[in-house]
């Protein structure tokens, strides 16, 4: 195909998925980057600024860029990412998700031939800070576009590609979304819905002007074309395989179909170089289209969020509160929000200690001790986890009993100092966990754990050639057949590389110990423990970490269809097939409520605790004082802090 020929085709290719916005269509109407707005007035509390410490420097990544891995950063995170609108978001104070600048809850999503589809209605009273009305053109636009250029990062994350097919207005304030297979709450809910929206009319000719860059058409269909044939081959091969070793088995040979095998694996390598090189090319063309994307403009772009960028003087970022905004969401506590810009920790905390500012922003909090920290409980998380594979850690009974003698209050109060939370469950977010669900053992005092544990293990045919209480320590504890319980190993990290981990693990050795179990400590290094639980299961047990979503789909790739752990329950695998295909928030609220049910009484893991994250303000006061990650995890919040005295 000649050159000016592929590039009209692929901007044609392009122009179909923008026009698709302008299409009317028929009503079938009956998921960190994002900060949540208020949706109550504030109190009257008001003062001229908030003034931050920002480590590290934000740089002048356009819209495009800034959600993309070209310019996702934490600095220019906190500094831009509440420019743009968002349908929906989540309430910080109770988890929960509430409309944004649409007009109300989505639609359900229902089969649309071979397709799935919703819709949602957008509020008719907002305008773009150029005066213009916010639009579902708007809407559309941003989606076709990020879709179009395959853009990666946070902007797959909201318009996933595996499920999103195209988005369409079907009149000025109703958008209609198309599916290739039906979405469930995290790519609905917590991810198309929460994307950031950027205003159509500003960047319609400069993003069409950069799409004559993307891949052509030609080459998308020789791509498929050559997975097709790829396939093919695979499938052909593997059957030809099966064949001959099934024929060897017998001692047995066909020289005929052994040389067919010989053929058909040397097409096999022949098919992949082959889609190795289409994949190739299509890669370096999306690159220069990204390159161009990424380049283009965003010269007095209008925004249409809390705050609107105010400029950049002597070293400090300025963002203004939007007037028109606050007209109809409510006046932010200040009237803009100033960033000072630090190279690293200390720095920041001497401007702090000096009074020139009044919050301290860093990705993972503060590391340093200091009197003004706030303490919120964090998405990282550690549980103590057993291997599936070990028969006699299999016993509910005996992970009951080690988990209740593990006094999480204590753990995180006295051995780990206060920079660990207590966790006795599965899911973090309150929007998710059933508050009603708690350990049996909560608020037991040693001695009733040390006398109800040693009733579960002997109801479940456990004895000891002395059983444990409250003043003395078990010892040899036998198992249900008479014979001894072997050794146990636990693998945690070093003191060095995770202190918090090492004293937890120490503190369970104890504790199992003193229930007369052979319990030892093994340090290894995190990453020989993550290749033993993952990869070889050569493990008794092991304290592992991991940073938990707001959206607990992280259950189902635990334990689910995915199951990393290779922990077997059908009760998991079924509800997690339900959970893959709904998008109903209240069936599956319920849903997961089930899973968390049952992962308390089969126990797979001990939750144990998160860390704690520290931030460091002062005469600010928030909403609440205590929320997940704290209220430098959503960037200081500027829109919902307040002055005070």
């Amino acid at each position: 195909m000649p050159e000016l020929m592929r590039r009209l085709f692929n901007t044609a290719l392009f122009l179909t998925l923008l026009l698709a916005s302008c299409v009317p269509q028929p009503d079938s109407v009956a998921e960190p980057t994002s900060i949540p707005s208020p949706t109550e007035t504030p109190p009257p509390a008001h003062a001229p600024e908030i003034r931050f410490a920002l480590i590290g420097e934000p740089d002048a990544a356009n819209v495009w860029a800034l959600f993309d891995e070209a310019g996702a950063s934490h600095a220019n995170y906190a500094l831009r990412s509440e420019y743009w609108p968002r349908l929906y978001h989540i309430l910080p104070q109770d988890s929960s998700f509430q409309p944004f600048v649409a007009a109300d809850m989505p639609s359900e999503v229902t089969q649309d031939g071979e397709e799935y589809s919703a819709t949602v209605k957008l509020r008719t009273d907002l305008h773009w800070t150029d005066g213009s009305p916010f639009t579902a053109e708007d809407v559309a636009f941003t989606a076709n576009t990020v879709l179009a250029f395959e853009l990666g990062y946070d902007w797959s994350t909201y318009y996933s590609p595996e499920y999103l097919l195209r988005v369409e207005a079907v009149d000025s304030n109703t958008v209609k979304y198309y599916f290739k297979q039906k979405p469930n709450v995290g790519i609905w809910q917590y991810g198309v819905l929460q994307a950031p929206i950027v205003q159509k009319d500003f960047w319609e000719l400069a993003v069409t002007d950069a799409a004559t860059l993307l891949p052509s058409g030609e080459l998308r269909i020789q791509i498929d074309q050559a997975r097709s044939y790829l396939d093919t081959v695979q499938a052909s091969v593997d059957d030809l395989t099966a064949k001959v070793t099934a024929i060897r088995i017998t001692g047995q040979e066909d020289r005929q179909l052994e040389s067919n095998l010989t053929r058909r694996t040397a097409e096999l390598g022949f098919a992949q170089n082959n889609l190795n090189k289409l994949l190739e090319e299509n890669s370096s063309t999306l690159t220069g289209a990204h390159q161009k994307l990424y380049q283009l403009t965003d010269q007095d772009e209008p925004t249409l969020g809390a705050w609107m960028p105010g400029g950049e003087e002597s070293g400090a970022w300025t963002n203004l509160a939007n007037p028109d905004f606050a007209e109809r969401f409510g006046m932010p506590g200040f009237d803009r929000a100033v960033y000072r810009i630090f190279e690293d920790e200390d720095s920041a905390l001497a401007a702090f200690q000096n009074g020139e500012v009044d919050f301290v922003l860093s990705p993972d909090g503060i590391n340093s001790e200091t009197a003004d920290a706030k303490l919120n409980a964090s998405y990282s998380a550690r549980f103590l986890v057993f291997n599936p594979l070990h028969e006699q850690l299999a016993d509910p009974a005996f992970r009951a009993a080690l988990g209740c003698m593990i006094d999480r209050d204590m753990l995180a109060a006295d051995i780990l100092q206060n920079k660990a939370a207590p966790l006795d469950s599965f899911v973090l977010s309150a929007q998710w966990h059933d508050s009603t669900k708690r350990s049996v053992c909560s608020g037991m005092d040693g001695a009733a754990r040390i006398g109800y544990a040693v009733r579960l293990l002997k109801d479940a045919g456990y004895s000891w050639a002395q059983e444990p209480d409250a003043d003395h320590a078990g010892q040899n504890l036998l198992l249900p057949n008479g014979e001894p319980f072997p050794q146990v190993s636990l693998l945690a990290p070093s003191k060095e590389e995770d202190a918090l981990r090492y004293a937890a693990a120490n503190y369970i050795a104890e504790q199992a110990q003193s229930l007369g179990i052979p319990f030892v400590v093994r340090e290894t290094r995190l990453n020989d423990m993550v290749y033993a639980v993952y990869s070889s299961q050569k493990y008794d047990m092991a304290l592992m970490g991991w940073r938990l979503s707001e959206y607990p789909m992280y259950l189902c790739e635990w334990f689910g269809g995915q199951n990393l752990l290779l922990y077997n329950s059908n009760r998991f695998k079924s509800a997690c097939d339900a959970l893959g295909v709904e998008s109903n928030l209240d069936a599956v609220r319920k849903n997961i409520q089930q899973i968390e049910s049952a992962l308390t009484s089969e126990l797979p893991f001990l939750p144990l605790f998160t860390v704690m994250r520290s931030d460091v303000y002062r005469g600010l006061s928030f909403p609440r004082v205590n929320i997940l990650n704290g209220w430098g995890g959503l960037y200081g919040a500027p829109s919902y802090a307040m002055p005070s005295p």
